[in-house]
Formats: structure tokens, C-alpha cells, sequence
């Protein structure tokens, strides 16, 4: 990865530029209105806002995530490392090559000099909201089973992937909410590489744990959906029992 670069989406080079947004100092000077306190650690700091731009007698939301010195190692970059807001990127990226939409990317960016500081844009998910606000809004098992079938199915896509969530509460998953069988997938800095069937179970377990009220026949209609797509073989009852059994695992104290 380089270790200065900007880029922004081609769709959207001409609104950045009529609001002089089209460099990374722009984006790292812009005034935004955080979304939460700003996350210390890992020797540096990632701060997560939002702005607002002119758009065809309206506007449009962008969620900017800046951080400087937030960096995670890897083989390939195993002392300074890389920003975790560009490694989500690459996720992104990768996944959306792959079938398996997430956000979309605005710009993104790398000044790396003293300090590694990094930007990425992503649009506003207009049209969606989050698996609690879905639930509280959908009941019954008409409307109901074909949204968790289909979310299922998209965690299956995402380990077919290759790739595993790794925090997959209610907040990260988005349900349409013109269409439930389309899903989003959001705050992907954990997204790691899987290798084995057992591996993608931790976004399972992760979200029947912390979606309350899932009833038994609810949570079978995602493992009937994952089943469909992800590419480890299940039967039911084996991934039922498999989910259980980790998330019993999680009642024992000093698991997580």
C-alpha cells in the first residue's frame, strides 16, 4: 500500500471538487459532527463524522472516518503497519469484487509522513436502518422470514468469500427498507481471513447472542439461508447445535 495517495470515487469527483473536498488536507481540516467520542488506542486516534454536501436541490450524507496513527500490522507490514481505516477499504473493496455490497466509498486517503493519518468517505445508508429498528418495525412471519432468510444467505456470501465479520452485532447489519431481501454489512475494521467452517461460525454466534428476542423458529430461518450460500456443507440440526454450543461457551465467565 502506498504510503500517500487520495483518490476519490469518480461518481463523485465533481460534487468534492465544487466544494473544494477534492485533496486529503480538505477532508482532514473539514468540520464534521462526530458521532461519537473519538477512540484512543493503538498509539494514535480514529474519530467517525458526518457532513453534508449540495446535491440536485438537496443533499447528501457522508460518514468521514479520520484517524492518525490507528494502525494494525500484517505480514506485509509488520512494524509501522497500515492505517485500519485503509484496511477496511481494501475490505470493501474486496468484498464488492466478490458480490457482497457493504458501503460505498466516497475517497479515501493516506498521508503518511511523521505521523500515518488516514480518511475514508463512505455515503450515508439512505433507505436503510439497522436489524433492531427492522425487527421493532416488521412482525409476523410473512414479512419476517424472507428478511432473515435473506440475511442468512448474505453472511454465507460473506464467508464464501472468504472473510468472517468478526463483529457482527444488530448495529452492523442494515435491512432496506424498500426491499428486506437486500442487506448491508457496516464497520468492517475487524473483517478477517477464514479458512475453515468452524471459523465464520463467531458471526452467527455473535448475532443470535446479542438480537433480542430471536425466537427458535427465527433464528433457524438465517441458518436455513446461510446454509444456502456459504461454502461449508451444514446440515441443519449440526449448525443449530454448533451455534448453540458457542454461544453456551459465552455464558462461562471470562469468555467473551
Amino acid at each position: 500500500m502506498k504510503s500517500n495517495f487520495f483518490l476519490v470515487n469518480p461518481a463523485w469527483l465533481s460534487v468534492f471538487q465544487a466544494n473544494n473536498l477534492d485533496t486529503f488536507s480538505a477532508l482532514w481540516a473539514l468540520d464534521i459532527q462526530l458521532v461519537d467520542e473519538p477512540n484512543r488506542a493503538r498509539g494514535g486516534w480514529s474519530e467517525v463524522g458526518t457532513f453534508s454536501l449540495p446535491m440536485g436541490g438537496g443533499e447528501q450524507q457522508f460518514y468521514l472516518k479520520r484517524q492518525e496513527n490507528f494502525n494494525c500490522r500484517s505480514l506485509s507490514h509488520p512494524w509501522r503497519g497500515v492505517p485500519v481505516a485503509l484496511r477496511e477499504w481494501l475490505t470493501i473493496r474486496n468484498l464488492s469484487n466478490k458480490g457482497v455490497y457493504t458501503l460505498d466509498v466516497a475517497a479515501c486517503g493516506r498521508q503518511s509522513r511523521r505521523d500515518d493519518r488516514a480518511v475514508l468517505v463512505t455515503e450515508s445508508l439512505d433507505h436503510y436502518c439497522d436489524m433492531d429498528q427492522w425487527l421493532e418495525e416488521h412482525h409476523g412471519a410473512d414479512v419476517r422470514r424472507p428478511g432473515l432468510t435473506a440475511l442468512g444467505r448474505e453472511i454465507g456470501r460473506l464467508h464464501a468469500a472468504g472473510m468472517k465479520h468478526g463483529c457482527l452485532y444488530p448495529k452492523h447489519v442494515y435491512f432496506s427498507t424498500q426491499d428486506a431481501n437486500t442487506l448491508r454489512f457496516i464497520d468492517l475494521e475487524k473483517c478477517k481471513r477464514i479458512f475453515t467452517r468452524e471459523s465464520g461460525l463467531r458471526d452467527l454466534d455473535t448475532l443470535v447472542r446479542h438480537t433480542s428476542g430471536l425466537t427458535a423458529d427465527e433464528r433457524q430461518w438465517i441458518y436455513a439461508g446461510y446454509i444456502e450460500t456459504c461454502p461449508h456443507r451444514w446440515t441443519a440440526s449440526a449448525l443449530e447445535q454448533a451455534v448453540a454450543a458457542r454461544v453456551a461457551s459465552k455464558r462461562v465467565p471470562g469468555h467473551d
